[in-house]
């Protein structure tokens, strides 16, 4: 195990993730995600965005800040799914929401952490998909084959 490898473990261990909207993977592996918002003047419609804009790493992100990572809840509803647990709640400001996986021994897969989404307070599988409920209205699509593939479906 590297030293991203064991850092990503040890914070993920004392209860931080790192804060970002991105996908942090166990092996020290980063997908920074952009997000964005649109509103349609005519009717008010309102969409969010989640791309990835980048692959990274731990050590890169930390050269030019050490401060990116944030206390996380896990809430009640987590569930097992193909040998490993999933679990979510909100970062450490409360308008956080994150994802995770876990093996079932707890050590982390990876994390999703979203900036805009309110806490998580509910997911399910639907089809080879990750759905996250976010307490703002928020639905988030994450497709398990390829999680960078996430898709904001509807906020209020």
């Amino acid at each position: 195990m590297n030293n991203s490898q064991r850092k990503i473990q040890d914070k993920w261990k004392k209860g931080f993730v790192l804060g970002l909207d991105c996908i942090t993977y166990s092996n020290g592996k980063i997908i920074i995600g952009s997000v964005y918002r649109t509103e349609n003047p005519n009717n008010g419609e309102i969409k969010q965005y989640w791309s990835p804009i980048c692959d990274t790493e731990l050590e890169k992100i930390e050269k030019y800040d050490d401060d990116i990572w944030t206390e996380y809840d896990i809430f009640h509803g987590s569930f097992e799914y193909e040998n490993q647990k999933i679990v979510f709640g909100d970062g450490g400001m409360g308008n956080e929401g994150y994802i995770a996986s876990t093996k079932l021994n707890g050590e982390l897969n990876w994390s999703i952490f979203f900036t805009f989404s309110n806490p998580i307070s509910k997911a399910e599988i639907i089809e080879n998909r990750l759905v996250c409920y976010g307490h703002s209205g928020t639905i988030i699509n994450i497709d398990l084959n390829e999680l960078s593939k996430i898709k904001v479906d509807y906020v209020v």
